[in-house]
C-alpha cells in the first residue's frame, strides 16, 4: 500500500500512512508537516468529504489546494506561504506596553544580579577573615 496518493478525482491528496510517512520521508515531526501544509494554504477536509457522504478510513487524513492537482503542475507555482496577517494596533500597542516591561524587569534583575554576586564576594571575604581570626 502507498504512504500517500491522490484522490480518484485528483483535486485533492491523501496521507494514508503518517507514521511511515514521517519515518521515511520527514526530516521534522508529522505536526511540524502539518503546519506547514497550513501555512501554505492547504486545508484538511476529512470532515468535509464525510459530511459529503464519501468514506474517510481510519487514520487518512485528506488535503487540498485549490492550486494543487493531479497532472496539473503549472499550478504549483501560486502554491505559496502564506503572509502574516498585519497586527491591529491595540495588539501593537499591548505587545509594545509589555516588551517595555519585560526590558525594565530585566535591567532590574541585572542590577540585583550583580548586587548580589558583590554581596557574596563580601561575604566569602568576611568568612575568609573569620577562619583566620579562629585559627589564631
Amino acid at each position: 500500500s502507498s504512504v500517500a496518493a491522490w484522490s480518484d478525482d485528483g483535486l485533492h491528496f491523501i496521507l494514508k500512512d503518517k507514521f511511515t510517512f514521517e519515518k521515511h520521508f520527514l526530516t521534522t515531526k508529522y505536526a511540524s508537516f502539518i503546519k506547514q501544509l497550513n501555512n501554505y494554504g492547504f486545508t484538511k477536509i476529512n470532515s468535509k468529504l464525510e459530511e459529503s457522504g464519501q468514506i474517510v478510513l481510519r487514520g487518512e487524513e485528506h488535503f487540498k489546494h485549490i492550486n494543487f492537482r493531479r497532472g496539473q503542475r503549472d499550478l504549483c507555482k501560486d502554491v505559496r506561504r502564506a503572509k502574516a496577517l498585519p497586527r491591529k494596533p491595540a495588539e501593537q500597542d499591548e505587545y509594545s506596553r509589555e516588551n517595555k516591561r519585560l526590558k525594565s524587569d530585566n535591567n532590574r534583575l541585572i542590577v540585583e544580579n550583580s548586587r548580589q554576586a558583590d554581596e557574596i564576594k563580601r561575604l566569602a571575604e568576611e568568612l575568609k577573615q573569620m577562619k583566620e581570626t579562629n585559627r589564631n
